[in-house]
């Protein structure tokens, strides 16, 4: 009888293992407690997609009070660095997920084994460049407009990003002339070949037409006939400049009647 009384209390033993903990936490030994995350695929399941939004909001609170110092453990991050990753993750909130869980891994080694908090702080200054590594940040959403200076050269430098359809156009009934006693043209050009330290030398460009240039975030450049309108599409993030296409500036000038001056027009515009 003590046999079968007591195989049935082994029986009904739970021998599952404990869930793990969520919010702050500490293991025997540990010299302070650390911010565990949630499951936020079972929080999804159970109460839905406000609620993990909620969670995340947690997360991040709860991370940076620790980063600034609040928690009083001996972590305390310069706040030029807790600053820009709280910036950074509150335009990327799907990304709090993944800080979350690398955050509590760097929390434990110096709670738990005493590592210094040097690794922690460099992993925190990085982490905003890590996040928008690859982004295009100041995608063309809105028109921009300038006027053309004719006696300068690359102008406007409007940022685009890749893949963007781009419409550059210029105003066609504005008049200037690329020199002295040169023809008034327009920003099509004088249907001449380029001068020979011109800008632009590909096929379509004429001396004194409206050119761009896109410069991509690493420095690559590409130059490219515009005339009264054209769409460029880069294959990069960067920026889109304009300028009349020639070799010298100083003598450029716009066609004057009476006290009326000729301006040409500028506009980039995304492409609908």
């Amino acid at each position: 009888m003590l046999l079968l009384t007591t195989l049935l209390a082994c029986g009904d033993k739970n021998t599952e293992p404990a869930p793990p903990p969520v919010g702050w936490h500490a293991e025997e030994g540990w010299s302070a407690q650390c911010y565990f995350p949630p499951d936020y695929e079972s929080i999804q399941t159970n109460e839905g997609t406000s609620a993990r939004r909620l969670a995340r909001q947690e997360t991040l609170e709860s991370m940076i009070s620790q980063w600034k110092g609040e928690r009083q453990d001996g972590v305390s991050f310069p706040s030029r660095f807790h600053e820009d990753v709280e910036t950074t993750l509150l335009g990327r909130p799907d990304a709090i997920e993944s800080v979350g869980a690398k955050n509590l891994a760097f929390c434990k080694d110096v709670m738990a084994q005493g590592a210094p908090i040097d690794a922690w702080k460099s992993w925190l200054s990085q982490l905003p460049d890590q996040l928008t590594d690859g982004e295009c940040l100041v995608p063309l959403q809105d028109t921009w407009f300038d006027y053309l200076d004719v006696g300068a050269g690359w102008q406007v430098g409007v940022p685009v990003c890749a893949g963007d359809n781009v419409r550059i156009s210029g105003t066609t009934q504005d008049k200037y002339r690329i020199a002295r006693e040169g023809d008034w043209i327009t920003v099509q050009g004088n249907g001449m070949a380029p001068a020979e330290d011109a800008p632009c030398q590909l096929e379509g460009c004429t001396g004194g037409m409206l050119v761009g240039r896109f410069t991509s975030e690493d420095g690559a450049e590409e130059v490219f006939p515009i005339g009264s309108e054209t769409v460029f599409t880069p294959t990069a993030h960067g920026r889109v400049s304009v300028t009349v296409n020639d070799s010298t500036y100083f003598d450029n000038i716009y066609f004057q009647s009476g006290s009326i001056t000729d301006h040409t027009g500028i506009t980039i515009s995304p492409v609908e």
